[in-house]
């Protein structure tokens, strides 16, 4: 995934939240700052995607073979698609998010939706929430923490 500005940005806000809060004693106040700042950085990048997948085009695509992850004890597949654009440009490209089995058979065509923009940037029709399912994680388990510190903080 692409590191953008506002990633550099969020990475700099939370050090020095971190550090001020750390010095004033409100370390968990900060920490739910962080928190609160994270969840609004995911919401964008929901957006961010979402906005992208709209301009979308759809083509059917044929699964020509699989990558296989190459962190040592992980057990990941990535399907590998041939498709023409509109444009008639062939285009052969491996799928950005991680399986944990072979989904799809070897010449198996499935629909997907490319990015005119960027062509090989592509998204199974049927699975567009791949793209967006780990920052709705981070909320829902930062939420967790969050609820946890916040109980704590009122407890206390």
């Amino acid at each position: 995934m692409k590191v953008e500005k506002i990633d550099l940005a969020w990475a700099a806000a939370s050090m020095l939240i971190v550090g001020i809060s750390f010095r004033r004693r409100m370390l968990i106040q900060g920490l739910l700052l962080i928190y609160a700042l994270m969840a609004i950085l995911f919401i964008y990048h929901i957006f961010a995607v979402k906005r992208r997948l709209s301009g979308s085009i759809a083509v059917y695509g044929t699964i020509v073979e699989y990558h296989r992850s190459n962190v040592p004890g992980k057990k990941g597949f990535y399907p590998v698609v041939k498709y023409e654009t509109e444009t008639g440009r062939e285009m052969t490209s491996v799928y950005t998010v991680e399986d944990r089995e072979m989904r799809y058979e070897i010449g198996d065509e499935k629909m997907i939706c490319y990015d005119p923009d960027n062509p090989m940037f592509f998204y199974f029709s049927d699975r567009t929430d791949d793209l967006v399912k780990d920052y709705y994680r981070f909320i829902m388990f930062g939420g967790v923490i969050a609820g946890i510190l916040l109980m704590y903080l009122l407890i206390k």
